[in-house]
């Protein structure tokens, strides 16, 4: 059973890797050879970027994970080279969680942008200039939410900890009382509800249904409008506005159905576990780590001036120098042949 928690820092480093060069590339291309991105949409892709880098490093510092057992489920940090520092280690996870949220309003203000953008063009301007602020408080705001929420109202105490402590100690080989943590026990020992982890887990469900709820409206009334909006403007503009809606659309569905619906009912699971009587006893930490470098990697594949300018890239890059020799032949060619036609 140790085996994923062996493997997870393996896979943090790849994951570290892989974002970092796919997100650089990104960068590099938006910043120096992407002409036709400007304004807003610019800065909140550029946003999303460097997020995912920090996101990618952070995981290397706060080293998360998570197990489920029962009605609890505990999100600790197996860092072992800041092991003398838990309270940093555990303010570290929560800004983690607080990350996930961030990237996921980031990417729902780029909905709403782009429907306003479609819908209503002089109200996307507002995302310029001072409203770059306004977003990316309501970004930060989302993530300080959920993390906030986590440091304040998931706390160990006597009881959470005697419950998780033979668990941990046997499949971790970890002294509980050692380790930076957060633990949720819905319930008391009497079955009486624990309140403030309730309050945690609503407000945690609100700031991430809340994003949801506007990628799906915009989603929605998006695809009505392009059908049609987009038959008035020239083929080339239609063809990027449908590229960057599917690339919204794919960023979004990725990492739904690679992270968020499968690890949905270990979250919720101490909540419904006393009803239903099932055991619960296992390592959930491994689903933590699904990158944020996929998005970018979507729109660099899926977007038409992505692709050919990363194709003329390579192209500069590693396009052969002739040598002098055949310059010289041709040039004698040249010469011979126009000695011959006189």
């Amino acid at each position: 059973m140790t085996l994923f928690y062996e493997y997870s820092y393996y896979f943090t480093q790849c994951g570290f890797v892989t974002t970092s060069i796919a997100n650089t590339l990104f960068i590099y291309l938006t910043i120096l050879h992407i002409k036709k991105i400007t304004g807003p949409y610019k800065v909140m892709i550029l946003v999303f970027s460097f997020v995912g880098i920090f996101f990618a490093t952070w995981e290397l510092v706060s080293r998360p994970f998570a197990h489920n057992y029962n009605k609890a489920l505990m999100y600790f940090s197996l860092n072992s080279w800041l092991e003398g520092s838990p309270e940093f280690l555990k303010i570290a996870i929560c800004i983690y969680a607080a990350l996930y949220i961030v990237i996921l309003a980031i990417i729902a203000v780029q909905f709403l942008f782009r429907y306003f953008t479609l819908c209503r063009p002089n109200f996307s301007r507002k995302f310029g200039g001072a409203g770059v602020m306004v977003w990316m408080f309501y970004v930060l705001l989302s993530g300080a939410i959920y993390g906030g929420a986590m440091y304040v109202n998931c706390d160990h105490d006597e009881f959470s900890d005697s419950y998780m402590r033979d668990i941990i100690s046997v499949t971790y080989e970890l002294n509980i009382t050692n380790v930076p943590r957060y633990v949720i026990v819905p319930y008391s020992e009497d079955g009486s509800i624990r309140w403030r982890i309730i309050k945690f887990l609503l407000s945690g469900v609100a700031t991430i249904a809340l994003q949801y709820l506007i990628i799906i409206y915009c989603g929605v009334r998006m695809n009505t409008v392009l059908q049609k909006e987009l038959a008035q403007q020239s083929v080339v503009n239609r063809k990027l506005q449908k590229q960057f809606f599917r690339a919204l659309v794919v960023q979004t569905i990725v990492p739904t159905l690679l992270f968020v619906l499968p690890i949905a009912p270990f979250l919720i699971g101490p909540l419904i576990q006393p009803f239903f009587l099932f055991e619960m006893n296992f390592q959930t930490g491994w689903m933590l780590s699904f990158y944020v470098c996929t998005h970018q990697l979507i729109l660099l594949h899926s977007c038409s001036l992505y692709q050919n300018t990363r194709k003329q890239h390579w192209v500069k890059m590693f396009k052969p120098v002739l040598p002098k020799t055949v310059k010289v032949t041709s040039e004698i060619s040249t010469s011979t042949a126009a000695a011959v036609t006189r």
